[in-house]
C-alpha cells in the first residue's frame, strides 16, 4: 500500500484552484439558490418573482433565442440588460473550467510535477513499443478502423478513439503495460486499447450480463481481424465481475486478484503486471473511488477518469469515508461545502450545447417544463403527496397539446388522481402555459450557473490528487457539443 501523505501544494495552479473555489462559493451564496430550485415548483412556489426586480423587467418580453445568444456571448445581441445580470456572467465564465478541447489553454496541471523530472528516462522502452504497435496499424487499410465501430454508436465511438490515444499516452509514459477499465460496460475501450494499442486489459464490470456481451464481442472482433489483418495483436482483454468498494481489504483483494490476473493472462511477471486505472464515465462515487484506490496503491501506475452523474454522489456527513464529495482537505476544510442533488443534476448538462438549441430556435421540446410545471400545481391540489411525483418521461413533440402531455404523463396514477378536463382547461393553467418563455429563461439561468458545480466537483478532485503530491491533470478531450462530460482527469505517479 501507497504511503498516503497529505500536503497543500503551494504551485500557483494549485493557489489558483482554492482561489476559485472560495470565489464561486461566494457567487453561489448569493444566486445559488437558483440552482437549489426545481423547475417543476417555477408556478407552485413563484420562483420568476423570486428574481431581482431589474432582471423580470429585462427579460419578461426577451425571446429565448435572443437570451441564448446573450448566454453564449454573442456581440450581435442588442437587448439592454441589468448590470447585476452582466456582472453574473462574466464572473461565471471567469471562474468556471475552460471546456473548449482546441484551446491549448485549457489544461490544467499542478506545477510541482515531479513526474517530468523522470519521463524522458522511464519512457524510452514504451515510445518505441507504441511506435511500433502504432505503425502496424496505421499500416493497415480503412478496415481495421472499421472493426472497431461495430455495435457502437457515433457519440460513443468518437469518445473511445480520443480518449483510448490519452490512455495509451499515460500507459507508455508510465512505463506501464497493464490497464484496468473499471465500468467496463461491453468492452469498446478496452478492445480499442487492447487491438489497437497493444496493451494488456483487464475490464472489471458489475453487471454480468454486460460483461458475458462484452466476452462475445472480444471473439467476435478477434474472428474477424485474423481474416482481414496482418500481424495482429490477440491480447485479447480479460473481463472480471467485481463491485468496487471503499476498504483496506476489498482493495488488496482486488489488487492481489488483479495482478494474478495480468500474470497469467498475459504471461507476465509480478513487477510488469502493476496498472493504470481508467474509467470512461465513471458514474457517481464510482470516480471517487478510483481516485482512492489509485491514491492508496502503489500497484496503480496512473489513473485516467472521466466523470459523469456528479448528482448520484454520495454527500454524507464529513467522517464518513465513502463520501464521493467532497475528497480533498481542503474542501472538506471549509465551511460552507454544500452542493444539492438538483445543482449536481443541472451540472451534467452540457451549456453550449443548450445554447445553440437556443439560438436556433430548435426549443419545442423545452416546453415540456413549462407543461410539467402546470401539472405539478394540479397535482398538489389533488393531493400533497403528488408533490414531485415521478411521473411518465414524455417527450413533447411539435404540435403535442397539454392535455395530451397530462394523459400521457399521469396514465400510470388511479383515475381519481388524474387531471380531469376542468383543470386542464381553467383560467389558472391557460395563464400558466402562456409564460412559457419565462420558465425557459429562468431554467437558462441555472444553466449558465451550472458550470460552477462541475467546476467545484472536478476541482476538488485534483486537490485531492495534489494533496497527496500525485500530480494531476485536468483537460477537456472530447467536444463539449458531442459529449456533455468532456474533462478528462489524469495523474501518472513516478516510477
Amino acid at each position: 500500500m501507497a504511503a498516503s501523505v497529505e500536503i497543500q501544494c503551494t504551485c500557483r495552479v494549485c493557489t489558483n484552484i482554492r482561489l476559485t473555489i472560495d470565489n464561486v462559493f461566494c457567487v453561489l451564496d448569493v444566486y445559488g439558490w437558483l440552482l437549489n430550485s426545481y423547475v417543476v415548483d417555477f408556478f407552485q412556489e413563484k420562483l420568476w418573482d423570486k428574481l431581482p426586480e431589474s432582471w423580470r423587467f429585462a427579460l419578461h418580453d426577451v425571446s429565448p433565442r435572443e437570451f441564448g445568444k446573450w448566454l453564449s456571448g454573442d456581440i450581435s445581441c442588442t437587448q439592454v440588460w441589468p448590470l447585476s445580470l452582466l456582472a453574473l456572467r462574466q464572473v461565471t465564465n471567469s471562474l468556471k473550467i475552460n471546456r473548449d478541447h482546441g484551446d491549448p489553454a485549457s489544461i490544467i496541471s499542478c506545477k510541482l510535477d515531479s513526474t517530468k523530472r523522470n519521463k524522458e528516462e522511464t519512457n524510452k522502452k514504451f515510445q518505441s513499443t507504441k511506435s511500433e504497435v502504432l505503425d502496424k496499424s496505421n499500416s493497415q487499410d480503412r478496415k481495421f478502423t472499421n472493426l472497431f465501430s461495430k455495435h457502437i454508436k457515433k457519440k460513443k465511438r468518437y469518445e473511445i478513439q480520443e480518449l483510448a490515444h490519452v490512455c495509451a499516452d499515460c500507459a507508455y509514459e508510465s512505463n506501464c503495460k497493464c490497464i484496468v477499465d473499471i465500468g467496463a460496460g461491453m468492452g469498446h475501450l478496452a478492445r480499442t486499447l487492447a487491438f489497437q494499442h497493444g496493451l494488456c486489459v483487464t475490464c472489471i464490470e458489475q453487471d454480468s450480463t454486460l460483461l458475458q456481451q462484452a466476452r462475445k464481442w472480444d471473439q467476435e472482433l478477434l474472428m474477424s481481424a485474423k481474416k482481414h489483418l496482418l500481424h495482429f495483436c490477440e491480447k485479447v482483454p480479460q473481463h472480471y465481475t467485481a463491485k468496487l468498494e471503499s476498504s483496506n481489504l476489498v482493495e488488496s483483494e482486488l489488487v492481489g486478484h488483479l495482478q494474478n490476473l495480468f500474470q497469467n493472462g498475459f504471461n507476465l511477471c509480478k513487477t510488469d503486471a502493476k496498472f493504470g486505472l481508467i474509467g470512461l464515465h465513471s458514474c457517481g462515487d464510482l470516480a471517487p473511488l478510483l481516485l482512492k484506490l489509485y491514491s492508496s496503491r502503489c500497484e496503480a501506475k496512473f489513473i485516467c477518469i472521466v466523470g459523469c452523474c456528479y448528482m448520484k454522489l454520495s454527500l454524507k456527513s464529513q467522517l464518513n469515508e465513502l463520501n464521493g464529495y467532497p475528497l480533498s482537505k481542503y474542501l472538506r476544510s471549509c465551511k460552507n461545502h454544500t452542493l444539492s442533488y438538483t445543482s449536481l443534476e443541472v451540472a451534467c448538462h452540457a451549456i453550449e450545447k443548450y445554447c445553440d438549441k437556443l439560438k436556433t430556435g430548435n426549443y419545442e421540446d423545452l416546453i415540456v417544463h413549462t407543461y410539467r410545471a402546470a401539472l405539478e400545481t394540479i397535482l398538489i391540489k389533488k393531493s400533497e403527496k403528488l408533490r414531485h411525483s415521478q411521473l411518465r418521461n414524455v417527450k413533447v413533440r411539435k404540435g403535442m397539446t397539454f392535455q395530451q402531455y397530462c394523459d400521457a404523463a399521469t396514465s400510470y396514477l388511479d383515475t381519481y388522481l388524474q387531471p380531469e378536463d376542468s383543470d386542464i382547461n381553467s383560467p389558472d393553467i391557460n395563464a400558466y402555459l402562456n409564460r412559457w418563455k419565462e420558465v425557459i429563461v429562468f431554467g437558462s439561468l441555472r444553466m449558465m450557473l451550472a458550470p460552477l458545480v462541475e467546476t467545484i466537483v472536478l476541482l476538488d478532485r485534483f486537490l485531492f490528487l495534489s494533496e497527496k503530491n500525485l500530480s494531476p491533470t485536468l483537460k477537456p478531450v472530447f467536444d463539449s457539443r458531442l459529449s456533455p462530460r468532456n474533462l478528462v482527469l489524469i495523474s501518472k505517479k513516478n516510477n
